[in-house]
Parts: structure tokens; C-alpha cells; sequence
């Protein structure tokens, strides 16, 4: 769903559009609502909206510096301004930041405010469609729907696959590259190579390519001349694969397990099978809370022979296992998403949001929020 964020000093006029909008017909969402531009702000920067409706005229922040803040932080977000006054100097103000609109409260019209969103909702899921793969907004999407968060990716991979991606309905192999300082050196070969190719980032330091099987030779070879220009890079692939459902399955089954090979410092193809299998099933539902003799009935062993085998094989209890897989996730979490901190708890199996951040001070020793924070004054 495309999500949407109201701001107007009216409480009537705030309710009046969520409630007599039909927004699933635009495939919308009001996400959050705001009574001032301020609040607007700081709700923006939580929810990361696609669409921002604002008044013009009110406390603390105007719509005009509203917009101008959004369009500063993230150009694709599309505005609409609301006025009580047919003021052109505010309709040319917002027209030179790049809103999407401008309608006078006094002569608003159902239809007019529907022509707007059906052409907003055109340009988010067609208009950005060409050339999507090489943006930040598609890398944003991806990044999030592999951690198991619903947004607009599905949507946008099946028009991909109509029209830019359909030569992946052929044999394709998938490769998920760790160790990149960035990907210009596969973005050059490769297009100057003339093969067929998907890159998308995903995380820091990561990417996902996607080759023609027909190319895996010529390829390989240039992965192996990038690791001698720089030790750190490793890759794993899944294929060949064919169409979308087979690209959904492969890039998911791949980024869980390199993303934990990665963080656990470790090669799952050298643990016994029943540990193998433990530790899958709680990466794949790392939202629910597992006990030793839950997993140990799933992999077919009893609890304490599960419990001996996987600390001799992990070398740390399973309790200390989960929690620090769980403390990893949340971090990985607040540095490469703009999701808030309840969702972030929730995808780990802490629905109390206060819970989450006294259990993610105690184990880091500082709040998610300082954590993010800090995250973002190191990278800038």
C-alpha cells in the first residue's frame, strides 16, 4: 500500500479526508496524521510516507517549509497543499519546490481531489517502473520486504518482470555479493561486457546481481578478478531459477542465510543436520519466541540431546543464540531502514515497543534510537 500522511491545524478537516476518501481505491494508506507542520516533520521522518497531504497555514511549521523540508530529505515523496485561500504566490511557491497539487479548501471537489491521487498512484507504480532497479527507492523496498515487512516490492517486481526483467523468464543465476566498498566496478564491466543484468544494493556492503546462466563463466571470472582488487568480497549464488516466483524464493533463501553466515562468523554446510535445521526454522520466524523443546521436537531429537549438540556445535547455549540473533537483527534493522522502532520490535518477536527499547538498551547499552543515530552521524 502506498502510504499516506495528513497534516492540517483542523481536526474536522483531518478526519473529514480519511473518512470520505476512499484511499483503497488508490491502493493508499493514511498511515498518520498531524496537527501541525512540526509534528508533520517528525511523523515523516518515523513513517517515510509516499504521499503527504498539508495545509498550508499552520503553527509551529508551515506547509510550504513542510514540503520544501520532504522534498530536501526525499525528492520522490509526492505533496499535495491545502489552502483556504486562492493564493497564487503560495500555488507558485509550491510548484517551484515540486508538489503535485494545490486545491482551495473553499471550492474543494471530490473529483478534482481523486484526479490528483489517480495520477499520483500512476506515477509511484508506473511511471518509476523504467530504470527502477538502479534507484534508491527500489533498494529501500527490497531491503525491507527481504526483512519481512509488507510494502509496495511485490507489485513493483511483477511490471518489472513485464517489461525490464522479462529475459529472467529464461535461465538466470542469483548472486549475493558481500565486501563492497561500492559497485562501480560491476556496474562498468558489466555493461560494457554487454550481458544481461540485474544489480540491486541491498544492506551495506552488500548487492544482489542477477546473470543470464549463459553468462555464469564470463562472470565468475570477473568476480574473481574483483576479490584480487580486494580480499574482503565473498559471494554465494542460487540457480538457475526461472521467472518471478523463482526469484522471490531464491533472493529470500540466500539473503537469510549469508545474512547469518555473515554475522555468526560461520559455514552451516559443516554443522550436523538437525542444527542446520534449528537454525533455519528460527531465522525464518525470528518474530516468534522458541523454546529448546519446541525446536529440539521439530529437528526429531529430545531436548537434552538437542541442547548438548547445539552448544558443542555453535558453541554457545541456545538461549544466548537467539537473543544475540535477535539483538543482530534489530541492529541491522535500524541501520539500513527508516522503520519505526515498534514495527522493528515486532519483527523480532517484542510486541511491547517501551519493552523492546529496555531490552535493546540492556543489551547494547544504548537506546534504539541513539543507536540509529549514531549510525547515521558515522556514515555522514
Amino acid at each position: 500500500m502506498i502510504k499516506v500522511l495528513i497534516a492540517d491545524d483542523e481536526f474536522i478537516v483531518r478526519k473529514g479526508l480519511i473518512a470520505t476518501v476512499d484511499w483503497k481505491k488508490f491502493g493508499m494508506e493514511v498511515i498518520a496524521e498531524a496537527p501541525n507542520g512540526q509534528k508533520a516533520w517528525e511523523l515523516f521522518q518515523q513513517h517515510c510516507p509516499e504521499v503527504v497531504v498539508t495545509d498550508i497555514v499552520m503553527p509551529e511549521m508551515n506547509g510550504i517549509e513542510l514540503a520544501r523540508n520532504i522534498k530536501q530529505n526525499s525528492p520522490a515523496t509526492k505533496i499535495l497543499l491545502l489552502s483556504c485561500h486562492r493564493d497564487f504566490t503560495f500555488a507558485q511557491e509550491g510548484m517551484n519546490i515540486g508538489v503535485s497539487g494545490y486545491i482551495v479548501k473553499t471550492a474543494f471537489e471530490d473529483n478534482q481531489f481523486e484526479e490528483y491521487l489517480g495520477r499520483i498512484e500512476h506515477e509511484i507504480n508506473h511511471a518509476n517502473v523504467q530504470n527502477s532497479y538502479d534507484t534508491s527507492y527500489l533498494a529501500k523496498e527490497f531491503y525491507e520486504w527481504l526483512c519481512g515487512f509488507e510494502n509496495s516490492f511485490p507489485k513493483l517486481v511483477g511490471e518489472l518482470f513485464t517489461y525490464e526483467w522479462n529475459w529472467m523468464e529464461n535461465p538466470y543465476v542469483i548472486y549475493l555479493i558481500n565486501g563492497l566498498n561500492s559497485s562501480e566496478f560491476f556496474q562498468e564491466n558489466l555493461s560494457g561486457g554487454g550481458m544481461q543484468f540485474v544489480l540491486i544494493p541491498c544492506g551495506h556492503e552488500q548487492a544482489f546481481i542477477f546473470i543470464q546462466e549463459k553468462s555464469k563463466a564470463n562472470f565468475e571470472h570477473l568476480l574473481v578478478e574483483a576479490r584480487s582488487n580486494n580480499s574482503t568480497i565473498r559471494w554465494m549464488e542460487h540457480g538457475p531459477n526461472r521467472g518471478m516466483n523463482e526469484w522471490m524464493n531464491g533472493v529470500t533463501k540466500l539473503f537469510k542465510r549469508f545474512k547469518f553466515e555473515k554475522q555468526f562468523k560461520v559455514s552451516m554446510e559443516d554443522w550436523p543436520l538437525p542444527i542446520h535445521k534449528a537454525v533455519q526454522i528460527m531465522i525464518q520466524d525470528l518474530d516468534k519466541s522458541f523454546s529448546s523443546s519446541y525446536i529440539a521436537n521439530e529437528v526429531g531429537l529430545s531436548r537434552s540431546h538437542f541442547s548438548t549438540m547445539f552448544k558443542k556445535t555453535v558453541g554457545e547455549s541456545f538461549i544466548t543464540f537467539i537473543e544475540k540473533l535477535k539483538i543482530k537483527a534489530a541492529c541491522e534493522l535500524l541501520e539500513n531502514t527508516s522503520l519505526p522502532l515498534q514495527d522493528i520490535g515486532e519483527k523480532i518477536g517484542i510486541q511491547d515497543g517501551k519493552y523492546f527499547s529496555k531490552w535493546f538498551k540492556k543489551c547494547m547499552g544504548k537506546t534504539p534510537s541513539e543507536y540509529r543515530q549514531n549510525k547515521k552521524q558515522n556514515v555522514s
